[in-house]
């Protein structure tokens, strides 16, 4: 019993570095990137970052595990799928839960369950602008307590919008808003999910080179700044490195893609805590 109490109280501790439903960087690429993404995502994790950009991302499946901080207790899960309708876009499914558990006893679960629509609205032989929209059911799970007995539960939607020009092939602009119908929990509805603006640039300077810097604010907090790059070593093997602010972290990473099983590796620094280390597994169609 009293390990539970101190468990519980480095939870409160801990959790004081994010809110509720935060992003925590579903996606180990954008991860080994320092979260810059939302302008050169092309794979299913594009739901998680900017709908828009799953138009131009290859087909295909992704799954994800973080243990976040190194905790053993806060678990990041997730899964992306990708399909390209013949006439109509793409269409994508997405599931991202963190949960806290401790001794098989589950003290916090949030779920977000997302489908998301992307299409091409105008385009020529050189530049492409993409708008893509997602609708996400928030669910929070409050837990048990040592008892056994439910704290409860909520459920929420949000809105998410996106758009990705592509110009020239060699530059890609993008900007994103996450929650921009600002849904909000708890009795009276006074806790709202985080709400972010994201504008972010890539730019190939050379062929199999990608960098990207993202501007990320959070309303009514600084903002954020994001920095990667993506070197393609060989036709299946990519190196990954980035940096981000508030708070400073330094990021690296790797992917390779193997008869169409692609693997990716992404590792970041927190500044007091240990570092998250998050590996995904997927299959390009």
């Amino acid at each position: 019993m009293k390990k539970f109490y101190i468990l519980m109280f480095l939870i409160l501790i801990s959790s004081t570095s994010f809110a509720i439903f935060d992003d925590y960087e579903p996606s180990a690429r954008a991860r080994g990137m320092g979260g810059a993404f939302i302008a050169s995502c092309n794979d299913p994790g594009a739901i998680f970052y900017n709908p828009a950009a799953l138009q131009s991302a290859s087909a295909g499946v992704n799954t994800g595990y973080a243990k976040l901080f190194g905790n053993d207790f806060q678990i990041l899960k997730t899964g992306a799928l990708a399909y390209h309708l013949p006439k109509y876009g793409t269409l994508s499914l997405g599931i991202k839960e963190m949960d806290v558990e401790y001794q098989d006893v589950m003290l916090q679960s949030e779920g977000t369950y997302s489908i998301a629509h992307s299409f091409l609205l105008i385009g020529d032989v050189h530049s492409k602008l993409y708008l893509g929209y997602s609708l996400n059911l928030n669910h929070l799970y409050f837990g048990e307590t040592v008892e056994g007995r439910k704290m409860g539960e909520e459920s929420v939607f949000g809105l998410d919008f996106g758009a990705l020009a592509i110009l020239h092939q060699r530059t890609r602009i993008a900007f994103a808003v996450k929650n921009i119908n600002s849904p909000s929990v708890g009795k009276g509805r006074t806790n709202g999910l985080p709400r972010y603006l994201t504008i972010g640039v890539a730019y190939q300077p050379y062929r199999d080179v990608t960098t990207e810097i993202d501007l990320k604010q959070k309303f009514s907090e600084e903002t954020k700044i994001q920095f990667g790059i993506e070197y393609k070593i060989t036709k299946n093997f990519w190196l990954r490195t980035g940096a981000s602010t508030y708070p400073n972290s330094i990021s690296g990473g790797i992917g390779f893609l193997i008869k169409g099983v692609k693997f990716n590796y992404g590792v970041n620094t927190h500044s007091v805590m240990a570092l998250t280390h998050h590996f995904a597994i997927g299959y390009q169609f």
